[in-house]
């Protein structure tokens, strides 16, 4: 009998799932391999947005099904651990899953079913399927028969299909905490992998000499800032020290937020070493990587250092599909991908710290707290561990190949994607009779919603984007984030809670604030710039088109005229600040570029200035009327730059005679060079050459050399010529007090 295709409902870029990382790169692989019977359904907030906004009958209808769902909620939910997860819920986002097209409904992590029509289920943690109630690294959880009571009458529903983990012991702890029959014969193990539209790119880079070998360490898949101890960026860190002061040459490489110098003391780290060695032999990078991003940098690794107290699931598989060792503990979770000394490496020691049988349920679960002991442990088995294998080449490249086969056979994402829905697609079909007897017909999606899903490529959209909201503009008038594919913009600074990212907030509560979604920053129009110089336009069609965004195009090619009305503006909106809260006197300002012969290079909105290191910070009604010595303006880096190399003598002129003259190193050791200030320029020798001679430069006695206008492009010239050529690097003579292990 030919099957149907099956719908299947994915509610995961409502509000509720953004501390659950709504579209993970975990499940990725379940949409770009879909068989050709799975259809998948999920909002696209830009264009629900839109549709709402202007839609004033769409938007009547779904306010009063949420308030009437409210009223529901309030009668249903007389015990308070179900009254939690309904509040939680929120009614906006339980309208939009029922009125999502779907056979049926697939969640991750925790469920938050509608149970209208049959489900299916995947988790990694035992303790996060219970959130909001428990998170992975919390205290045991609290009022668990009563909580066990609400979850239970989830999973033994018959609209509950599957339960699904790659890891044998959440299933083991689902079955042992519920003691349920009917639950038991829910829980499967499934595969996992990895989408090859992620991994699989003929562009990736090589790996540079593994004399000069790279580490990278990043706190997760998703680059939450809140997680660096709890993943070991300390451990990573006190590592790098002990690996250099053993006499070896690399380069540690760190994306993710940078806590404060004092939380990195309290934690065993050399702030002052950190300090030393950033810019040199440490590159620490804090703003949010794309999918594809995050793979150059892993595949140029040699190793990526994970010594967290939880999984990494995806991170795992993309190093071991590139080729690049992973370092991680024996937490619960880890040998489904890495076996010590076949596929990686994996420190002891985490397990028997935060893993233990909880008292009220007798379940293995993990509590994060301060290990100094067992940091010093993790910190020395890095070092050896990593020590060992460089200094036996054969056996890394060994190591690598095994792991990159292991991957290649255990990860595939068609595999996975294969496996799960052929089993969740039979479960719907074995159970069907059963719900069309009980009356449990998909839901009807009125036609005005049905063009305000995601189609095509626009999984790859959502699935790139951040997971939890990444603060992109904030110009003191107004603020842009970028969430799950899309930008959302609100006026002032705002305190935005939870509820607040949804589509429906800010016409379901008058309290939530006004927010705009885009698909990009262009699509704003401005409206960062603030609603005195982005007035608020009507809702829907036949919108006045704004007048000011509209003389500001009108006005940019024309700098000197877009200044003045640009000042105007600027003094309105100060004369509004004390009238209106939400209007700040100062945009953001930010560094872009440091030391670029004598200047520094500042944006501020959306123009770039370069003014003088010696001079005052920057002020946009100074430099526009010329009141720094000398200032460069443009609206883009490279147009300032350029200013900057074709200003001449005018620019010698500018610049005291001394200054001019002035030999200076900025930079010892950088991959093998000493990079040296003379004047203006910045110029990289390699240390064995010697001190720097101007004359010997200019007469090419040096070699190999690098010059630039800044130590960070200089230094960047040093890293992509090592870059293009692996090989490189060890031609480069290295100085008696800094010689590789190789």
């Amino acid at each position: 009998m030919t099957r149907q295709p099956l719908k299947v409902a994915v509610p995961w870029g409502l509000s509720h799932y953004i501390p659950l990382n709504g579209f993970h790169p975990l499940y990725r692989a379940l949409f770009d391999h879909a068989p050709a019977n799975i259809h998948l359904f999920a909002w696209d907030n830009v264009k629900l947005h839109r549709r709402v906004c202007s839609d004033a009958k769409m938007r009547a209808a779904l306010m009063d099904k949420a308030k009437a769902e409210q009223h529901h909620s309030e009668r249903l939910a007389r015990e308070s651990g179900a009254r939690a997860y309904r509040e939680y819920l929120w009614p906006p986002n339980y309208v939009l899953t029922t009125e999502l097209m779907g056979d049926i409904e697939f969640y991750h992590t925790a469920p938050f079913p509608s149970l209208k029509r049959p489900f299916v289920f995947h988790c990694e943690s035992y303790t996060s399927v219970f959130f909001p109630f428990a998170q992975q690294g919390t205290v045991s959880l609290e009022h668990h028969k009563e909580i066990r009571d609400h979850y239970q009458s989830i999973f033994a529903n018959p609209l509950c299909l599957g339960i699904f983990s790659h890891i044998p012991e959440t299933l083991q702890a689902l079955s042992q905490f519920f003691s349920d029959p009917i639950i038991d014969q829910k829980l499967f193990r499934s595969r996992v992998g990895l989408s090859e539209k992620t991994v699989l790119d003929p562009t990736l880079p090589q790996k540079t000499a593994l004399s000069r070998p790279r580490f990278l360490f990043v706190n997760s898949a998703h680059q939450s800032p809140a997680s660096f101890f709890p993943r070991g960026g300390h451990i990573a860190l006190r590592f790098w020290k002990n690996f250099l002061a053993e006499g070896n040459d690399g380069l540690l490489i760190l994306c993710c937020a940078r806590p404060s110098d004092k939380d990195l003391s309290e934690y065993g780290v050399d702030v002052s070493f950190l300090q030393a060695q950033i810019g040199r032999s440490i590159i620490w990078g804090q703003n949010y990587l794309a999918n594809h991003e995050m793979n150059a940098l892993i595949a140029r690794s040699h190793f990526l250092l994970l010594p967290s107290a939880s999984l990494h699931s995806v991170s795992i598989m993309q190093a071991m599909t590139l080729g690049t060792i992973p370092v991680v503990t024996d937490t619960v979770g880890t040998s489904v991908y890495v076996t010590d000394n076949e596929h990686g490496i994996v420190l002891q020691g985490i397990r028997d710290a935060i893993w233990h049988i909880d008292a009220a349920t007798g379940i293995l679960v993990d509590r994060y707290c301060r290990t100094p002991d067992l940091d010093d442990s993790l910190v020395s088995q890095l070092t050896s561990r990593v020590g060992a294998l460089l200094d036996a080449p054969d056996t890394y490249r060994n190591m690598r190949d095994r792991t990159m086969a292991y991957a290649q056979d255990q990860f595939s994402g068609q595999a996975f994607s294969d496996h799960f829905w052929g089993s969740a697609s039979d479960l719907y079909y074995r159970e069907r009779k059963y719900f069309s007897g009980r009356n449990v017909a998909p839901i009807k999606v009125g036609t005005t919603l049905l063009d305000c899903t995601v189609q095509n490529d626009g999984w790859a959209r959502v699935f790139e984007s951040p997971t939890q909201p990444m603060l992109r503009i904030n110009t003191g008038l107004g603020v842009v984030w970028e969430l799950g594919g899309a930008m959302i913009q609100a006026y002032g600074n705002p305190r935005i809670d939870l509820n607040d990212w949804s589509v429906l907030a800010q016409h379901y509560n008058p309290d939530a604030p006004q927010t705009t979604f885009a698909n990009t920053l262009d699509e704003l129009g401005g409206k960062y710039l603030g609603k005195y110089l982005h007035p608020v336009e009507p809702r829907g069609e036949g919108a006045r088109p704004n007048l000011i965004g509209w003389i500001a195009r009108v006005l940019k090619p024309f700098p000197k005229l877009y200044g003045f009305a640009a000042h105007i503006l600027s003094r309105f909106r100060s004369s509004l600040g004390s009238r209106f809260a939400m209007a700040k006197a100062d945009p953001e300002i930010e560094l872009v570029r440091h030391g670029v012969s004598g200047y520094n290079i500042i944006r501020h909105l959306d123009r770039y200035y370069a003014i003088p290191q010696s001079e005052e910070g920057l002020s946009s009604h100074k430099a526009d009327p010329g009141g720094y010595s000398s200032c460069f303006s443009a609206y883009s880096v490279d147009q300032v730059l350029r200013h900057i190399a074709g200003s001449g003598p005018s620019l010698q002129a500018s610049l005291a005679d001394d200054d001019r003259g002035h030999i200076e190193q900025v930079c010892e050791g950088f991959h093998g060079f000493n990079v040296i200030r003379c004047g203006l320029d910045f110029h990289a020798i390699l240390q064995c050459e010697g001190a720097f001679v101007p004359e010997k430069l200019q007469s090419k006695q040096y070699s190999p050399t690098f010059s630039g206008y800044s130590l960070e492009g200089v230094q960047r010239a040093i890293v992509d010529a090592i870059d293009s050529e692996p090989g490189l690097a060890d031609s480069y003579p290295q100085s008696a007090d800094r010689v590789s292990k190789s």
